[in-house]
């Protein structure tokens, strides 16, 4: 089942007709590519609009092939907003509620309907559900075990704590989500509500889930630092938490769409911090809230909406200064790399 949202009746921002770059953010990443990280793309927007897209250093080392603002790379956590927002817009359209109790919509959880607080939609967005980690627990996953027997598993397991209580970043949360939103939709899999809610009204033709739109334009991915790379790769096909492979190419028309969206009225709930059920705003242990999909926090008298995203042979890093519009996407084919300190970096070479 396919529901219209109006929030994308707007038209698709066209792909880049061009690729600007500014010397200063060549410079920034200069010393990283080679180094810390065989390839690595760079997007920098300013309130929607291009203002640099570049591709450095190689997409796979023995055979030479640089990264462009085309090639495909696994966004791993930073995949998690797109779930997020495929369930806002659902919400937006009344399929469900943030307080729906999972257990409406997930038949694996329908005995948590009885407890006396089950876990919510809102529960697994703002990572406060309780679940525990399926990468570490269930020892039969696999590169083929798909998403409901996962959720089976989390369902039948006990939970690390109850559901409200405290944040805890879960991937099995997001994971979960991503299964309640294919099925609230009446789809086999998130990727056909993303697709059709998201990448296809965007123009987003390169951007898939599980695996590369084109074989060719997929990055090889690497692991090791100061030069010394080896080739890492971990492929699954699970649905929520990670897995979104995407260009920057793709993703400037997907960052247009949340230039132009995401302060309006319906979609400030994605960049709002979340509470628990006392009230207390979450916290993740280093000063960041949370929203949907995104951390948030206040640095140098900006708001920013930032996530981080690693995989084996992958690093991403996505950030948007809330206050002066300017956005910072990292797309990186080594997993050793960090990526945070690069990002403000690359943002202060574009002012």
């Amino acid at each position: 089942m396919r529901l219209a949202c109006r929030a994308l009746l707007a038209a698709p921002v066209p792909a880049l007709a061009e690729e600007p770059q500014i010397e200063a953010v060549d410079d920034a990443v200069a010393a990283v590519i080679g180094t810390e990280t065989p390839g690595l793309a760079v997007l920098v927007t300013r309130e929607g609009e291009v203002i640099h897209a570049a591709g450095y250093g190689f997409a796979d080392i023995d055979r030479e092939t640089p990264v462009t603002p085309q090639s495909l790379f696994d966004l791993a956590s930073v995949s998690k907003q797109m779930t997020a927002m495929a369930a806002h817009l659902q919400m937006l359209d009344g399929l469900y509620a943030p307080e729906t109790a999972i257990g409406e919509l997930l038949p694996a959880f329908a005995d948590d309907l009885s407890a006396d607080r089950p876990i919510t939609v809102d529960d697994l967005i703002h990572h406060l559900s309780g679940l525990t980690d399926y990468l570490n627990g269930y020892d039969d996953y696999g590169a083929e075990t798909p998403n409901s027997e996962v959720v089976d598993w989390l369902a039948a397991a006990d939970r690390d704590e109850d559901p409200g209580i405290a944040f805890s970043y879960s991937n099995s949360g997001y994971l979960t989500l991503g299964t309640l939103v294919a099925v609230a939709e009446e789809e086999s899999s998130l990727a056909d509500v993303l697709q059709s809610r998201i990448w296809g009204p965007l123009g987003m033709d390169q951007t898939t889930l599980a695996t590369p739109a084109s074989a060719a334009d997929a990055v090889k991915g690497y692991a090791g630092t100061d030069g010394d790379f080896t080739p890492a790769h971990e492929p699954n096909i699970s649905e929520g938490d990670g897995n979104v492979f995407s260009s920057i190419e793709d993703l400037a028309l997907y960052e247009a769409w949340l230039n132009e969206n995401g302060m309006l009225p319906d979609f400030r709930p994605v960049f709002r911090n979340g509470t628990t059920d006392d009230g207390t705003p979450i916290d993740d242990g280093e000063g960041a809230g949370y929203g949907y999909g995104w951390s948030l926090a206040e640095m140098d008298g900006s708001d920013y909406a930032y996530h981080s995203g690693s995989w084996m042979g992958t690093s991403t890093y996505f950030q948007r200064n809330l206050t002066t519009g300017v956005t910072v996407i990292l797309l990186a084919n080594g997993e050793d790399i960090s990526l945070d300190v690069l990002a403000l970096d690359v943002e202060a070479a574009a002012e």
